[in-house]
């Protein structure tokens, strides 16, 4: 015979045994979120640069992940599942965006759904410059102050006009200049007289001037023609294309710092102060970098190099030390034979002191390219490598660049 309060009091203790059970649970996980938050959101960056500039933001709350360590390639990239779960996990991804890294777009758009997302190609005074796709630069050298743009509102009204009529094409400009000219000789004798002529000598000055465009177009296209496959290669070229190594440029490293406090501050407003302050010290640390490097670079302005790729737009354009070309449209695409045989015939006529390596990619291409030739080799790294991440990295990545152009460049002076 069963005995009812044995049965009732074993009931009343499973029933205490489970509520303190979920309220130890309970406990855990508050005491769990509260160590989550003592160590600052779960942030996830995309390259060393960027987790370097992060790392400074961070400094004394958290620590920051890393998606493309060591020698990867952001161009090439390719996510692993065990980097998948970081994403899934963050709070904030921070990245350059899709120019750079085009195969993170669709794992950051669907991974992410509760992170906040930031796009440094998007950020408010970040400088941009457009990508230099030629193999010959120095056509552009006088023209890099037209194409960088700041998504800051220009100060100076009538230098920004300038930047703006500077868009323009060369070629289109001296045609309407041409025909302006011509209008302008037209009315000093009778208008009315030559009406009909001006119609039709109009009329013949366009379709000349829509030849010559069909003319330049087809010569542009047979150049790069053999390039083709490198180019769909390389960047993204969407309605946000520029050239997307914008760190190498201090002022830009200075703006994408501000943000990430901003962005910080408002996702862990307890630590606000923490992050706008290390933002401040980092600003002030990377402007007295600026003005060391400027007086290394100087006395090698005007020295001719060549680069393995398009990278370092962005750093040369900002200390005026410009490249006369780069080997490679695309790092992950091979050089076509002409290609390579221009940039040797450029190395040549130019006598270029420099022809820079880079250490992710194999250095075979440029000692083929500086085989016959007096052009030394060097190397320059964008992402820092073999630099130990952290808050130090960005600063050291800076200082190596300026010391391995600084380095070379002079060995022939």
């Amino acid at each position: 015979m069963i005995d009812k309060s044995d049965t009732k009091g074993a009931t009343t203790r499973g029933r205490k045994t489970f509520v303190v059970t979920a309220l130890a649970s309970v406990a855990a996980s508050a005491l769990l979120s509260s160590a989550a938050f003592a160590d600052g959101p779960n942030v996830v960056t995309t390259i060393k640069p960027i987790h370097s500039i992060a790392a400074a933001v961070m400094d004394g709350v958290g620590t920051p992940h890393i998606l493309i360590d060591g020698a990867a390639s952001p161009h090439g990239f390719a996510l692993k599942p065990s980097q998948a779960s970081l994403l899934e996990g963050a709070d904030v991804v921070f990245w350059v965006g899709p120019q750079l890294t085009p195969s993170l777009e669709k794992p950051i758009s669907s991974m992410t759904s509760d992170a906040e997302v930031l796009s440094f190609m998007d950020v408010k005074g970040v400088s941009h410059l457009g990508i230099r796709e030629g193999k010959d630069f120095d056509s552009h050298d006088h023209d890099h102050g037209a194409e960088e743009a700041s998504h800051e509102e220009h100060e100076d009204e009538d230098h920004h006009d300038e930047h703006a009529h500077d868009d323009h094409d060369h070629d289109k400009h001296e045609e309407h200049a041409h025909a302006e000219d011509e209008h302008e000789h037209g009315e000093s004798h009778d208008e009315h007289a030559h009406d009909d002529h001006d119609k039709e000598k109009h009329g013949d000055h366009e379709e000349h001037a829509h030849a010559e465009e069909e003319h330049d177009h087809d010569e542009s296209h047979a150049e790069h023609d053999h390039d083709k496959h490198e180019e769909h290669a390389g960047h993204d070229h969407s309605d946000h294309a520029g050239d997307p190594h914008i760190w190498l440029n201090p002022d830009n490293g200075i703006a994408i710092a501000g943000a990430m406090a901003e962005k910080l501050a408002e996702v862990d407003p307890s630590n606000a102060e923490k992050y706008r302050e290390n933002a401040s010290a980092f600003q002030a640390k990377i402007e007295a970098l600026e003005g060391k490097i400027e007086e290394q670079l100087h006395p090698v302005e005007g020295k001719k190099f060549v680069v393995f790729h398009d990278a370092y737009h962005h750093f040369e354009h900002h200390f005026d030390i410009e490249a006369s070309g780069s080997i490679t449209l695309s790092p992950e695409a091979l050089s076509s034979a002409d290609r390579v045989s221009d940039i040797q015939g450029r190395i040549r006529d130019l006598e270029v002191t420099c022809v820079f390596q880079e250490p992710q990619f194999d250095a075979k291409l440029v000692n083929v390219v500086i085989e016959g030739s007096s052009a030394q080799k060097g190397t320059l790294d964008p992402l820092g490598t073999d630099l130990k991440n952290g808050p130090d990295l960005y600063p050291s990545l800076l200082q190596n660049l300026a010391n391995s152009l600084s380095d070379c460049l002079k060995s022939q002076s």
